[in-house]
């Protein structure tokens, strides 16, 4: 009971905080830049610069209380992802959070984690696939796994947060077209990656772009090395 109140005080003190923030968000947001290798001046990506207009207001989610049940079919691959609402599909991803050890792994504010998940549902675009339940599916794959393989014996802890990250992050702001199209297209994303996995490294890129901004990055208290360990890694999952 006392372990429920007190993640409902962090709750509310998100819900008061999330205003003062989207402003600061959206502004870190609009500075996301390449530095050109040939002059050395900035660019802002343009379709991130329009994501992140359009995804500029983060929304509330109120508290779902998860039962013993659900705690434990959440381990299953068997677990039916269709039966839940947005707010649900974010609680239950904070509780991996919590329930792997990675809060106290990476010393992520609870908090932090909350509007970094908030911000990670408002960049995933309204497609009929690669959206936000898309995000979740894929994210509750892997924890299922982790379970049923025991991967929390064979690898560190710390290759099992950028695991499940990379499954929240593996698909933001997709525009809904594969690398066929985008590089058939001649799109900007296979412009600018010369047609090397435009849509993959968009996501990467997209994904620390939301760690940049202090509000939403639940790596801040890692030690350096940690967090390029976490910045080498990931892009390679998500690649993969």
């Amino acid at each position: 009971m006392e372990k429920e109140g007190l993640k409902s005080v962090e709750i509310e003190k998100c819900k008061k905080s999330i205003d003062g923030i989207r402003s600061q968000i959206y502004e870190a947001q609009k500075k996301f830049i390449y530095h050109s290798m040939l002059s050395g001046e900035h660019a802002m990506i343009p379709e991130i610069q329009s994501s992140y207009r359009r995804h500029a207001v983060l929304p509330h989610y109120t508290k779902y209380t998860l039962s013993k049940e659900t705690i434990e079919y959440l381990k299953q691959p068997t677990f039916d992802i269709w039966h839940w609402e947005p707010n649900e599909m974010l609680s239950l991803l904070e509780h991996m959070y919590h329930e792997l050890g990675l809060v106290k792994e990476f010393n992520i504010n609870g908090v932090t984690l909350k509007k970094w998940l908030l911000c990670i549902q408002e960049n995933y675009r309204n497609n009929p696939f690669h959206n936000f339940r898309h995000c979740f599916c894929v994210t509750q794959m892997m924890y299922g796994m982790i379970h049923l393989c025991k991967l929390h014996e064979h690898i560190a802890k710390e290759d099992i947060g950028i695991l499940i990250t990379a499954c929240i992050c593996h698909d933001l702001d997709h525009p809904g077209y594969n690398n066929t199209y985008q590089i058939n297209a001649k799109t900007e994303l296979a412009i600018r990656y010369n047609d090397i996995s435009p849509l993959e490294n968009h996501h990467c890129a997209v994904a620390f772009q939301i760690l940049s901004n202090p509000e939403t990055n639940i790596f801040a208290n890692c030690d350096q090395e940690t967090f390029k360990r976490i910045r080498t890694v990931r892009p390679s999952v998500v690649l993969i």
